[in-house]
């Protein structure tokens, strides 16, 4: 039984470190923790909390994390300058917070 704990352990520190390497890109490519937590509307020491690793986010909250970088990190699907290509969204339109 010993074996099976220890893979549970390994799995839940990589989906933390999904998580919070996540929200800690985000919060790069915002311009900082506080950026992050007026987009998502949370308290910031809840997004601290998060990066830390210390809690999960909700999944409505990483949805909207994922789909923040997807949409600032993808190149133009068009080459020609018209317009640009429709925004990606995972999450759910309402906020828990």
């Amino acid at each position: 039984m010993r074996g099976h704990t220890r893979c549970l352990i390994i799995v839940s520190n990589m989906a933390s470190s999904i998580y919070s390497r996540a929200l800690q890109r985000a919060s790069e490519l915002m311009g900082g923790r506080d950026e992050l937590a007026k987009f998502l509307g949370v308290p910031a020491t809840d997004v601290q909390k998060w990066i830390s690793g210390g809690a999960r986010p909700p999944q409505s909250i990483f949805l909207r994390v994922v789909d923040y970088i997807i949409d600032e990190t993808s190149p133009p699907e068009n080459g020609d300058g018209g317009e640009a290509p429709a925004r990606n969204d995972c999450a759910p339109a309402e906020r828990p917070y």
